[in-house]
């Protein structure tokens, strides 16, 4: 072990000069003296004054080395492990590869760390070494590129489709669009569906990542196009689709539907752009504003009645039959007209067309009713990413990497329905598209099948929606052929559900082909070139490479994090002109600013615990205190009425095993949490999000100088908190404070009905 510790301190040369020879001399690490900083820091030094020296200098008469201890001693203790030593712990040739391998598939440098370990059980590697030759590697990878320069060669040589912009009078990259080529394929193939959202969090620049994805005959969603935006408004959102535009190998293909949430400015886009396709709406995030607004303003015991009643309205079959749900829905309201008047003014009278089935049975959406594909979309790839602080470039490997996988499943969909025939479609029945349409098409079918026996050949008792919705032939069809005792005809089925490759040369169409003839267009360049002064040539010439050396542009990312939506984020800053995006918030305009805390499962108890001063590290504190608080003998009786056969529930998602990420199970939510942070803190609570509310203490009288602890609930999973400028107004009091505090808890009410009634009066002129 002595021996390891030792290291060469110098070294010299016989030269043939004065004074020079051959020599060796060996020290301890230790040697040398100890410099302190005197900055306050933790910082150490392994410099201790050791006197350990050994001289080595060759023999004369050439047989070795002659060996001269100077000092044999050591002033301090040997180490009986070597686990933290920087020489030891260095990586070796074969470890750097390993290393090299690894992080090419997107290992985490602990489990990296973790592989050493087990190739070599005596390794005493620490990942600071695994991340400095992580780093090294990503430096050598790079070169002398910039982040943009490293972007766009790997574009290019994994022959994507891309388009960039920059803002006026700088260099920075405004938007850029990209497409991979065997996408844009899957995009002509299958143009007929396209489904559209953005997501956040991907990049330290906070740019929105805007996806588009499609969707094959197998039923297998695929990524059309990435872009990094700027922001969210209309003039984004139609750069954006021109370039999808540009996608399309003949000029008269563009898709028939396109799916999004009610976001005005993709949407006032999308009519701009695509004038002629249907914009339907995501039926799943509809109902969920509509559940969230009805547990706003219904009580308890009709919540779910009037739930299921307005379901009956949005699969309303037909107009008459949408009237008659839509009468029972108001009658059901008569005494809640907050609630009716919402789900008429902000979703029915406007958008029917874009949701209800009565409306949405009569196009073609192939099923796509959601934007769940999307959404899956846009989890698996941040699931591939890891975390949100990393470039552009990581980005883009991540989205590169879901890629590869997604088109490889989408290759072995298609052998499966070529060759794979399921049990349910042996019958003779299904003899001329077994085989020739996917296996999807076929459940379709099959389902529709079970129909026959009640509908017939009765086209008003069929609906015929699997004919308009899915182009698969619907159940009067199907009674039909089973009457006729003939197998389903091939051309009955949509086209779409017919294809089942992608190994196919594009058709371009008879006009077509004279857009990708440079011929005039390089003759017209050279001309101008000849005709310019010298300033002119050197001007023309910059723009000329730009395009045939985008390797070289001087493009560079944002230099800040961007802000795209949302309220205002720091004190005095005001809000930009934005488009109007989903449904405003009521209490943007009182915002000063957020505070976000990590990301871990624990963000909402790290918020309560930041507010209470304990700091965010202090969220396990208010895990017990709120535990305690469950447990009170005292107020045993509440919680029994309060959470009913919920309780046992509430109480075990207080109990953590570990002080590291949890899951879902124990993250905080509302209204359960709420009411036990109002209690045993005594505070008032305020909520941001969908829905808005507030909590008052069941178990204490109204104080003045009580403090208001106020979160928002953001991008549907995540916690932070809001400072509220002063006497900003409340929203309404949750509706479970109303039926279970006591007479003296109305005091609350009257001490802050100023406020509460502000917010009643703001939300008619916002919502």
């Amino acid at each position: 072990m002595e021996d390891l510790v030792h290291e060469k301190s110098r070294s010299d040369t016989e030269t043939g000069k004065r004074g020079r020879s051959n020599k060796l001399i060996f020290g301890c690490d230790k040697g040398g003296k100890h410099k302190s900083t005197g900055s306050g820091t933790q910082s150490a030094s392994k410099k201790y004054g050791c006197p350990f020296k050994i001289r080595s200098t060759p023999a004369k008469n050439g047989s070795g080395w002659k060996i001269d201890v100077k000092c044999g001693l050591h002033n301090h203790g040997l180490p009986d492990r070597l686990e933290d030593h920087s020489f030891i712990g260095r990586l070796t040739t074969d470890e750097k590869q390993h290393v090299a391998d690894l992080t090419k598939r997107h290992v985490p440098p602990r489990h990296i760390l973790l592989s050493l370990q087990d190739r070599d059980p005596e390794n005493v590697t620490r990942i600071t070494q695994v991340y400095k030759h992580k780093s090294v590697i990503q430096k050598e990878i790079r070169g002398p590129r910039s982040e943009i320069q490293h972007l766009f060669k790997l574009i290019e040589d994994a022959g994507y489709v891309y388009w960039s912009r920059k803002k006026d009078d700088s260099e920075v990259v405004r938007e850029i669009f990209l497409a991979h080529p065997d996408s844009v394929k899957l995009l002509n193939i299958f143009p007929i569906v396209l489904v559209m959202d953005s997501t956040y969090k991907t990049n330290k620049y906070r740019q929105p990542l805007f996806e588009i994805v499609g969707m094959t005959s197998t039923e297998l969603t695929f990524a059309v196009a990435f872009a990094y935006m700027e922001s969210e408004q209309t003039e984004n959102f139609c750069w954006v689709l021109e370039k999808l535009k540009e996608l399309f190998v003949k000029k008269d293909m563009c898709p028939q539907v396109i799916l999004t949430d009610r976001d005005f400015a993709l949407m006032k886009a999308i009519e701009i752009m695509f004038p002629m396709l249907i914009n339907l709406l995501c039926r799943f995030h509809i109902n969920k504003n509509v559940g969230a607004k009805c547990k706003q303003h219904v009580v308890n015991d009709l919540q779910k009645t009037i739930d299921t009643l307005w379901m009956e309205v949005v699969w309303a079959s037909d107009e008459v039959e949408y009237g008659q749900r839509l009468h029972q829905l108001e009658q059901a309201c008569v005494d809640y007209s907050g609630f009716f008047n919402y789900v008429k003014d902000t979703w029915l009278t406007p958008h029917r067309h874009r949701f209800v089935g009565a409306w949405i049975n009569r196009v073609l959406h192939l099923g796509n009713k959601t934007t769940n594909q999307v959404e899956s979309a846009h989890w698996k790839l941040k699931q591939m990413l890891g975390n949100s602080i990393g470039d552009m470039v990581k980005c883009w490997e991540a989205m590169n990497n879901n890629l590869r996988l997604q088109l490889g499943n989408i290759r072995a969909s298609f052998q499966k329905s070529f060759y794979e025939v399921e049990h349910a479609h042996i019958s003779p029945f299904y003899g001329y598209l077994r085989g020739f349409v996917s296996r999807a098409s076929l459940r379709h079918v099959a389902e529709e099948l079970l129909r026959v026996d009640y509908v017939g050949t009765n086209r008003q008792i069929c609906g015929c929606t699997l004919r308009t919705s899915y182009g698969l032939p619907c159940a009067c069809e199907l009674g039909r052929y089973t009457l006729g005792g003939i197998p389903i005809p091939i051309d009955v089925v949509h086209v779409h559900w017919r294809k089942l490759t992608m190994e196919v040369e594009l058709e371009v169409g008879a006009d077509d082909g004279s857009e990708v003839d440079m011929t005039c267009a390089m003759d017209e360049l050279w001309k101008r070139f000849r005709s310019i002064d010298v300033i002119g040539k050197r001007a023309l010439k910059s723009r000329v490479c730009e395009l045939a050396y985008s390797t070289m542009t001087p493009l560079c990312p944002p230099p800040e994090k961007l802000k795209t939506k949302g309220g205002v984020k720091k004190k005095g800053k005001k809000l930009a002109e934005y488009d109007v995006y989903r449904d405003p918030s009521y209490h943007e305009s009182y915002i000063e600013d957020v505070v976000n805390v990590e990301s871990d499962g624990n963000c909402g108890f790290r918020v309560i615990a930041s507010l209470h001063g304990y700091g965010e590290d202090g969220w396990p504190m208010v895990h017990r205190e709120l535990g305690l608080e469950i447990i009170d003998k005292d107020r045993s009786t509440l919680y029994d009425k309060l959470f009913s056969n919920r309780l046992s529930e509430v109480r075990e998602s207080l109990m953590i095993e570990s002080f590291g990420s949890q899951p879902p199970e124990k993250w905080l939510t509302l209204p359960n949490m709420g009411y036990l942070i109002v209690n045993r803190y005594n505070v008032v609570l305020v909520c941001l999000g969908n829905p808005c509310m507030t909590f008052f203490s069941m178990t204490s009288s109204h104080s003045p100088n009580v403090s208001i602890y106020c979160i928002g609930f953001v991008n549907h999973n995540h916690w932070v908190q809001v400072n509220m400028k002063e006497g900003f107004p409340l929203p309404p009091i949750t509706l479970d404070w109303r039926k279970f505090r006591s007479h003296t808890e109305t005091t609350w009410m009257l001490g802050f009905a100023g406020r509460l009634q502000h917010w009643q009066l703001l939300t008619p002129v916002l919502a």
